[in-house]
């Protein structure tokens, strides 16, 4: 896959697993993510994904991984997120 992540993904109240690692999306992470209060894993790793780690991913009571790895993404992760077991930002020289 290339080119953007859909915001429309954050209408999808059932969504639990997001598997789009090892692309070429490019742009930032839509903060709408942060809507699909269903989400417990997203890989996102190993593309082209620049900006910052959006807050609003916070809101994900029931996310337990989250790959963002691999790509150009910046500034500081998000304090909302440290209780995610899973969390693997490595090899963003950025952040």
């Amino acid at each position: 896959m290339s080119g953007s992540i859909p915001p429309e993904l954050g209408n999808l109240s059932n969504l639990q697993e997001l598997w789009a690692g090892s692309n070429s999306l490019s742009g930032s992470i839509p903060w709408e993510l942060g809507n699909a209060t269903e989400l417990q894993n997203i890989y996102l790793d190993h593309n082209n994904l620049t900006g910052t780690i959006p807050d609003s991913l916070g809101n994900l009571s029931n996310l337990t991984k989250l790959w963002l790895q691999n790509n150009s993404l910046e500034g500081p992760v998000p304090t909302e997120l440290n209780g995610i077991n899973d969390l693997n930002v490595q090899g963003n020289p950025l952040i």
